[in-house]
């Protein structure tokens, strides 16, 4: 008789398993006994994404805007021409000189601060701008008329120094007072240098 009823309760119990549905071969492991079923669960699971990891990168378009709009307004130069023409006029330097020389140096931008400690837009070195009389801070060179009058003084040294001629006025002023040599890089810099005083002559 007892035989019979773990014999039928064992039927009774295939019957229910089968009943509700079919046992995944994975979600059992006889080595790890009651612990299996939860491990390949941890396994199975996929990690959902959080917001963080799917949220879309922001948009640039403002910031490629900003820079298109600066790049404009830094290549036309006409918000130091005032300047320029005063200074220039002031230390005796040819007005399209000048104009070429920042066009050269940074482009009208009057924040660019060069590799070797540059500032400005005449890209003069606070102790070059200390030679010509300045006594502020380096941040003080960072303001235009500041950087155009020092910058446009050492130009002007410069060019008397170089005889009045374009490429021996900026191998002064790219390579220092004392230089006497033509190098490739005052070259190629004379060279910008005369393009831009060019298209500075009105056509006839």
């Amino acid at each position: 008789m007892t035989k019979i009823t773990v014999f039928t309760a064992a039927v009774a119990a295939a019957m229910l398993a089968i009943a509700s549905g079919p046992v995944k071969a994975d979600r059992f492991d006889p080595q790890l006994g009651g612990r299996g079923l939860l491990v390949k669960k941890a396994e199975n699971s996929e990690t959902p994404r959080t917001a963080a990891s799917t949220r879309a990168k922001p948009s640039t378009g403002k910031k490629r805007s900003a820079r298109k709009a600066g790049k404009a307004a830094a290549v036309s130069g006409t918000s130091y021409s005032t300047l320029i023409s005063k200074y220039a006029a002031s230390y005796g330097v040819p007005v399209s000189l000048a104009h070429a020389v920042i066009k050269v140096e940074s482009n009208y931008r009057p924040n660019v601060v060069g590799s070797s400690g540059e500032i400005g837009l005449m890209q003069i070195k606070p102790s070059t701008a200390r030679m010509m009389g300045y006594s502020g801070s380096s941040k003080g060179l960072f303001n235009p008329e500041t950087n155009i009058k020092y910058g446009m003084k050492y130009l002007a040294m410069a060019h008397s120094l170089g005889g009045g001629t374009t490429c021996g006025t900026i191998l002064k002023y790219n390579a220092g007072h004392a230089a006497k040599r033509m190098n490739p890089v005052s070259s190629a810099y004379c060279s910008k240098v005369k393009v831009h005083m060019a298209s500075l002559v009105p056509s006839s």
